[in-house]
């Protein structure tokens, strides 16, 4: 074969016939031969390349790839002769997968064969895929599935046919299955599939074909009535070497109504809800088309959506939105994220919209609109009448109907300064006012008019005589700016709606008190209660979270008849929280539902039921997390109307709601409640 090192003619002829590369190498890598498969694989041969490594250097372009490739070479193929397949890609076609087999010779050189097998390995993937895909299907499928063999034996079933039987696989297996039915209707199944079987289809198979009936099945506990599906597996041949059988329960007509029923007070809920959220409710497609909206109740001002929008582009019927959809695209559909933003115009467009999108399955995208507008404009007047108030060169103090001094700016501060520091809350000395002047606005409180004042001072801290007053708030421009004091009547009137919740909530004690009529008096006594619990007692901005949580867990505990005060439910956390008062009532609401969800059925266990901990959270607001005690959980009545209930309050709060482990969601959840952004 050899002559001179190198290969004869002959023996050349007959390497390049070869359906694959043949590379013979010395004992120092130098080339003695290669065949015309291994020339045609690379598109150049290892001669023109200078050698085999520059041969596989030409063949792998990623420079992480070829360190892996050579050094792989070296140590296992060219060393140890064992056989390696590499990824490898010539210059403008497609990676090929390549496998290089090695034998060493008398001399120190070896010979190199080398094989495409990328067919071979996506065959292989393709075949192992598919048995994956199988052994899945066959598994998790909610249809009782049976293989049977080429008698009708059964070789497996899947856990959804042995609940359905309660039998396992072990009590089936090899029982011909036509003992599990009727011998009559099984003779019927076996002479409808030779029929099949005698009749193939026009490409000469019966996959795409079966043989349904509805037979009685024999189980553990009875027979019971089922659709039968048979399936031949294989060639159709007969018999055929494998066949299936699916078994489904037929529905009955009162299940099927009770699903329309509950799709019906679905669709109520979600029409009630649309009407009721002051937000302008759109739903993306992925390329960014408006699939359909629902408008705010209310017309906008500043946004007008109409018909029109339905089909169109985003960037076309609202540029901002497109804009911002653009931007978060891949971060909601790939991602699976919830992105919040604001907008707001500038100059003569002075709008400001909050946007949430947020992923809805389906490739496509929910996006909420908030509009923020008045909010706006009334925090600017805000800033600039305080600027005025603290600023303002006329000494002012701001006194409530009580005639106790509320707020005082710096000019009042530096004309009575000398009379020692100004005290907060402090009897106002209206001596030096005209007689009687805030008696009258005192006495408006009485009338129902009630008023605060605000009194100017002269430089030298007396009043400038007779044309002194003092000046009624509701004089001032509305609406009133903030050197508008909070009021004992706003406090009585807060205590009044309280009251009036209370005695709402008392009305559900007249409806019948069976167990469906015990369980809407809870619902909903829990949900007024919470309302009322969430109201401030005085005008603040402000609601303190502890304390509330502390109302809330007597409330309930009252409720189910644990009594205020117990140590049913355990808070823990930092004291110091506060949160905005616009969201304060929805927050409410949402822990008031957790709250029931755990106390209002008797779990019986040690110790607490519940465990609430709050404290603040990284990225602005505060954590939540709710825990039931031992052997306690989250009890739901009616499971998709109750995580409908939480989804819809926690979007409403803007935080996000989530079990702690999402395998078992009824023992412990978290509520982050992002920072109100003012």
């Amino acid at each position: 074969m050899f002559k001179a090192g190198l290969v004869s003619p002959d023996w050349a002829t007959i390497l390049d016939s070869l359906p694959y590369g043949f590379v013979l190498l010395g004992a120092k890598q130098d080339l003695r031969h290669e065949n015309a498969c291994c020339r045609q694989l690379a598109g150049k041969s290892i001669a023109e390349c200078g050698g085999f490594e520059p041969w596989l250097s030409h063949l792998c372009p990623d420079p992480g790839h070829r360190e892996k490739v050579i050094k792989s070479w070296r140590e296992e193929i060219w060393r140890n002769q064992r056989t390696r397949t590499f990824t490898l890609t010539s210059p403008g076609n497609k990676p090929r997968e390549i496998r290089f087999r090695s034998s060493l010779l008398q001399d120190g050189g070896i010979t190199l064969s080398i094989e495409d097998v990328t067919e071979e390995l996506r065959a292989e993937a393709t075949q192992r895929h598919g048995k994956w895909k199988f052994r899945a299907l066959f598994t998790h499928t909610r249809t009782g599935t049976v293989l049977v063999d080429h008698l009708g034996r059964i070789i497996e079933v899947n856990p959804a046919f042995a609940g359905l039987c309660g039998n396992t696989l072990k009590d089936l297996r090899l029982t011909p299955f036509s003992d599990l039915l009727h011998p009559d209707e099984a003779v019927a199944l076996a002479k409808a599939a030779r029929a099949l079987l005698a009749n193939p289809a026009a490409d000469g198979t019966s996959d795409d074909r079966q043989v349904t009936r509805e037979v009685w099945l024999r189980t553990r506990d009875g027979e019971k009535r089922v659709h039968l599906h048979w399936i031949p597996v294989g060639e159709s041949s007969d018999p055929p070497a494998l066949g299936l059988y699916l078994v489904e329960l037929p529905e009955t007509n009162n299940a099927v109504d009770q699903l329309r029923e509950k799709l019906r007070t679905l669709s109520r809920k979600a029409q009630s809800l649309l009407h009721a959220v002051p937000d302008l409710i759109l739903l993306l497609d992925a390329d960014g088309t408006v699939a359909d909206f629902a408008p705010p109740p209310k017309a906008w001002p500043e946004l007008n959506p109409d018909d029109s929008w339905r089909q169109r582009p985003a960037a076309e019927v609202w540029p901002v939105l497109g804009h911002l959809f653009s931007q978060c695209r891949s971060q909601v559909l790939e991602e699976q994220r919830t992105i919040h933003a604001e907008v707001r115009g500038s100059g003569e467009e002075s709008y400001e919209f909050a946007i949430s999108l947020s992923p809805c399955g389906d490739d496509q995208i929910l996006a909420v609109v908030r509009n923020q507008s008045s909010q706006r404009a009334l925090r600017e007047r805000d800033l600039w009448q305080r600027a005025a108030f603290d600023q303002a060169p006329l000494a002012m103090l701001r006194l409530d109907t009580r005639g106790l001094i509320a707020e005082v700016n710096a000019a009042a501060a530096d004309v009575i300064g000398g009379k020692g520091d100004v005290a907060i809350g402090a009897e106002f000395d209206d001596s030096s006012l005209p007689k009687g002047t805030i008696a009258d606005f005192l006495a408006l409180e009485h009338e129902g008019k009630p008023r605060g004042s605000l009194v100017f001072l002269h430089a030298d801290g007396k009043t400038e005589g007779e044309k002194a007053s003092a000046l009624p708030f509701p004089t001032l421009p509305a609406p009133q700016p903030v050197m508008v004091a909070s009021t004992p009547t706003r406090e009585r009137r807060q205590h009044s709606f309280r009251n009036q919740l209370q005695l709402v909530t008392s009305l559900f004690s007249l409806e019948p008190q069976s167990a469906a009529a015990r369980e809407a008096f809870l619902k909903w006594q829990v949900r007024l209660r919470s309302m009322a619990l969430a109201c401030p007692y005085d005008d603040t901005a402000t609601v303190w979270v502890f304390p509330l949580l502390r109302d809330l867990a007597d409330e309930v505990c009252s409720l189910v008849g644990r009594g205020p005060g117990r140590r049913e439910v355990i808070i823990t956390g930092d004291e110091a929280l506060t949160m905005e008062v616009q969201t304060a009532t929805p927050f409410s609401l949402l822990i008031g539902e957790l709250m029931r969800l755990v106390l209002g059925s008797r779990q019986h266990g040690p110790g607490p039921e519940l465990y609430v901990n709050v404290r603040p959270h990284p990225g602005g607001g505060f954590q939540l997390t709710v825990r039931p005690g031992t052997h306690r959980s989250f009890v739901f009545t009616d499971r998709d109307s109750e995580i409908e209930t939480l989804e819809l309050l926690t979007e409403q709060i803007q935080g996000r709601l989530e079990p702690i482990d999402a395998g078992h969601p009824s023992k412990e959840w978290v509520l982050i409640v992002p920072q109100t952004r003012s």
